[in-house]
């Protein structure tokens, strides 16, 4: 599951938590002691968790994005505690603007909120399917390119192909004067990568072969369901068969197929 699940997840339990404190606090003041209604203790938690997420993200991703959002957001939602208790236009202002600051950032880096989700989510199905028809468990993880069968069709044909997949998000092309390149990845963000080397890829060299390297990161999430080298065969298999679909005027069963993953 992407980590961009947690998010909503975590407003959820928020939402709980402040509710539980606001309770328990409220009891208090009845009870005589002097308290303010306000749940800071889950304000303050809420705000530190946004800011750890970004953190771990930046790590999972290699993306500067996500701390800065993590931040943005745990600092306007800690001004929160503030504004609640009336300390003063001041302070409300400065929340105001760190919400519009938020707003601002996720329309200006959009795109790459979005590219990424779709290429982590495409990447995640990639590995589904070629993960279907393998039983054997045996690690072999090797950073050595794999060898892994050959395709029929004209350069054009193979270019059409490529960007049909990037437009789709489910790939990020390089392109080199012998060969291109397909990264995804279910780790690293493929929007920030400067060579495919740096994640999974699966390699169309144009004299009609194909190499599959697999990332340590990406093997090791499924290291118990199947061996290494039927993996890097497997993941050749879906691209020709895909490369096929596309051959035969049959693109949608591409996303079809990719979709009905899980």
């Amino acid at each position: 599951m992407s980590i961009g699940w947690i998010y909503p997840i975590g407003i959820l339990i928020s939402y709980i938590f402040s509710i539980i404190e606001y309770g328990l606090r409220s009891y208090l003041v009845k009870s005589g002691h002097d308290l303010e209604g306000i749940p800071f203790v889950t304000i303050f938690l809420v705000s530190l968790f946004f800011i750890v997420l970004g953190i771990i993200q930046l790590f999972k991703y290699k993306n500067w994005i996500y701390p800065v959002l993590g931040f943005l957001i745990g600092l306007t939602t800690f001004q929160i505690s503030f504004i609640l208790t009336g300390y003063g236009d001041i302070l409300k202002f400065t929340y105001f603007g760190s919400f519009f600051i938020i707003i601002l950032f996720v329309i200006i880096n959009w795109n790459s909120f979005y590219s990424h989700e779709k290429f982590e989510a495409n990447s995640r199905r990639l590995f589904r399917l070629a993960s279907e028809r393998i039983y054997e468990t045996d690690d072999g993880f090797t950073e050595r390119p794999f060898v892994a069968g050959r395709f029929e069709c004209s350069r054009d044909e193979l270019l059409g192909f490529v960007r049909f997949l990037h437009g789709s998000y489910v790939i990020r092309p390089f392109y080199y004067e012998s060969y291109t390149d397909l990264a995804f990845s279910m780790n690293t963000s493929l929007v920030v990568i400067r060579e495919a080397t740096e994640v999974s890829h699966i390699r169309f060299n144009y004299d009609g072969s194909i190499t599959v390297r697999i990332s340590e990161k990406d093997y090791r999430d499924y290291r118990e369901r199947f061996s290494f080298d039927q993996l890097c065969t497997s993941m050749a298999m879906v691209f020709i068969r895909f490369l096929e679909y596309y051959k035969s005027g049959l693109e949608s069963r591409i996303i079809t197929e990719l979709k009905s993953a899980k």
